[in-house]
């Protein structure tokens, strides 16, 4: 390469650096508004040659002549020098695409007349001195409603080619230089279109990747490009200050008085001595918010870089309440009114320790739950989970009064999966057709679970998945007993608009009770379907056989699907579409015997702070005599 075809590298740094700024949304606001003068003109700015129209949108939303075209211009002179002054900006956008050898021109004219000598401006040009007022050659053509045109014309050339890009190591430390891979390891675009967006981004994953290999300080430090102009090539070297290498060192708590350090070590990804890993201090910060004891946390290093081989980490916490009181109404056509109402403690014992308390209660159901969780029992993302419940329940199918008590040990695989299993003892007086029957029962629950969703209440994208796997034995009736429970229900969500503001959801469940007969489960154990939460416009538990009173008698397995249109259409509110369908068979395999009853219906949702509040109203498709005509559903959060 001669030395006239290498160009000096301050033109590639300062196009590098500005580059990106150029790119960014609005970056020469003006943060005033002038009413225009009355000798003021308007003008029409035009944009040619720009070599995509991706550089052509980013020009017209950063270059002056545009974004203050609504503003016309006090003069033609006025006016050639706002496109002129917009030449430095227009040369940056191209640098940042890789055009580097670009030249730019602007021409006005005004009153329609062609433009004079003096009214073209072309890159690297000399400005005219701007006087100080605006008085200038063609400013007699500047009456109230002159016109004119401003154009701004890019003969863009060939993008440089990214040939080479190099990483310059310093202030390495006693260690020594780490190894670093080739830049196009990092997404730098060696042998393609030399766009300063794709350099910097490389940078920073470089950045990134020594502060993940005991580098913690690692900084860029600018870099070294020579253009060459008749190849159209580029060639880069970066400067990255690596800093010493740093193993985790002695951790310092602060400002979670009432908890236990001990409890927080457990979330540590790390373990002392560790090679600093600058992503796993923000792995440990999710981790101690995800416990729901603090407002806010940081977790950091020293600002500077301590002598010591061994980095201390800071963890800086604030509290929250410990105590949460929940509360919430429902209202089923069937059921009538209904309330929950909670409250839950947390960190009973400075170890996040957490006892929730829950009366849901309708005018023929009434439940009180105690459950005691004990998170990283044993072992990280390992839960201790026990609860009792009581109830008394006025149904169709049968009146119940007992209760449940449970003991079991939850797992976190990973965000999206969830393992458990346990033990339970069940009491429960039955009474059904006028006849009364205890049920002790012994289980033996286990269950998988996926969540892919992205919102607990209000999904729009993802999928669940939930397996539950009981085998039960006991006394019912006054014989032994023993049978297998298998329920197995899952869902998807999928944004039919990009915005999310239209989602179609779908639902499935199947389920089955392998045993000798049905007589053989107790009242309380068998299969539904039926109601706000599995097929709308159907009773509570209502499809499937029905007794001589017209009561469900419930089954030995089930299939349910459902598929709902979500849509906002103002605002927070929203509307909905759905249909449902189910089917109980008294048999262990589903028959259809019964029929499939399917309904359909609309609803409306409001997206409110505690998420949306549903009004859902659905019809029976093929109803029964004993079916009524429709149902209304209100309540918090999806059906599903």
């Amino acid at each position: 390469m001669t030395l006239p075809g290498r160009i000096s590298s301050v033109i590639l740094a300062l196009a590098l650096a500005g580059g990106l700024a150029a790119c960014a949304s609005d970056p020469l606001s003006e943060p005033f508004s002038f009413e225009p003068p009355e000798t003021g003109i308007t003008y029409t700015p035009v944009l040619t040659g720009a070599p995509s129209d991706e550089i052509a949108d980013l020009m017209r939303a950063s270059l002056l002549v545009f974004r203050r075209e609504d503003q016309g211009a006090q003069s033609v002179a006025f006016l050639r020098r706002r496109a002129e002054g917009d030449i430095p900006t227009a040369q940056k956008i191209l640098r940042s695409y890789g055009y580097y050898g670009a030249s730019i021109e602007t021409r006005v004219s005004g009153v329609g007349a062609p433009p004079a000598a003096g009214d073209t401006a072309t890159a690297g040009s000399t400005p005219p001195a701007a006087s100080g007022g605006d008085a200038a050659e063609g400013d007699a053509a500047t009456a109230g409603d002159a016109a004119a045109i401003a154009e701004i014309v890019i003969v863009p050339g060939a993008p440089f080619i990214l040939a080479r890009h190099d990483v310059d190591l310093s202030d390495t430390g006693p260690a020594g230089p780490p190894a670093l891979a080739a830049a196009e390891t990092f997404g730098s675009p060696v042998g393609r279109p030399a766009e300063a967006a794709a350099i910097l981004e490389a940078e920073r994953a470089m950045v990134a990747a020594l502060r993940s290999a005991g580098r913690p300080y690692a900084a860029s430090r600018g870099r070294d490009a020579v253009a060459d102009r008749e190849a159209a090539t580029l060639e880069i070297d970066s400067r990255i200050a690596t800093g010493p290498a740093y193993r985790f060192g002695p951790i310092a708590f602060s400002g979670a008085p009432d908890v236990e350090d001990t409890y927080l070590r457990t979330y540590l990804p790390w373990a002392e001595g560790d090679i600093v890993d600058t992503a796993l201090l923000a792995a440990f910060q999710r981790r101690l918010m995800g416990t729901r004891l603090f407002r806010a946390g940081t977790v950091t290093l020293p600002d500077t870089p301590p002598d010591s081989e061994l980095a201390p980490v800071t963890v800086t916490l604030e509290q929250a309440p410990f105590r949460t009181v929940k509360a919430g109404v429902r209202y089923n056509t069937d059921e009538g009114p209904g309330v929950r109402t909670g409250l839950e403690h947390r960190n009973l014992w400075g170890a996040n320790e957490q006892i929730e308390l829950t009366l849901d209660a309708t005018l023929d159901r009434q439940r009180l739950d105690a459950i005691f969780r004990k998170p990283q029992f044993r072992r990280p993302a390992q839960d201790l989970i026990a609860g009792v419940e009581l109830r008394r329940i006025n149904d169709d199918a049968f009146d119940e009064l007992g209760t449940t008590a449970t003991l079991g040990l939850e797992r976190r695989l990973n965000p999206r999966w969830t393992v458990g299993a346990g033990g339970l003892l069940e009491y429960s007086s039955i009474e059904d057709q006028g006849e009364t029957n205890d049920a002790v029962l012994g289980g033996l629950p286990l269950f998988v679970a996926h969540d892919g969703s992205d919102d607990l209440l209000d999904p729009s994208t993802g999928q669940r998945l939930r397996l539950d796997v009981t085998p039960f034995g006991g006394v019912f009736a006054g014989d032994a007993v023993t049978f297998l429970s298998i329920d197995a229900r899952a869902s998807a969500y999928r944004r039919l608009t990009g915005d999310g503001d239209v989602v179609a959801a779908a639902r499935g469940r199947i389920g089955s009770i392998i045993a000798d007969a049905l007589s053989d489960v107790p009242q309380t154990r068998r299969l539904y379907s039926g109601g706000g939460g599995s097929v709308r416009g159907f009773k509570q538990d209502f499809i499937g056989p029905l007794d001589a009173s017209g009561d469900p008698v419930g089954g030995r397995s089930v299939i349910e699907l459902g598929g709902e249109i979500r849509g906002r259409v103002w605002g927070d509110l929203g509307l909905a579409a759905f249909v449902d369908a189910g089917s109980i068979s008294t048999g262990t395999v589903p028959s259809f015997e019964e029929g499939v009853q399917v309904a359909a219906g609309g609803g409306i949702r409001y997206a409110s702070p505690v998420g949306p509040i549903r009004l859902d109203v659905g019809v029976p498709l093929n109803p029964r005599d004993a079916d009524d005509s429709f149902q209304v559903y209100i309540s918090i959060g999806q059906a599903f």
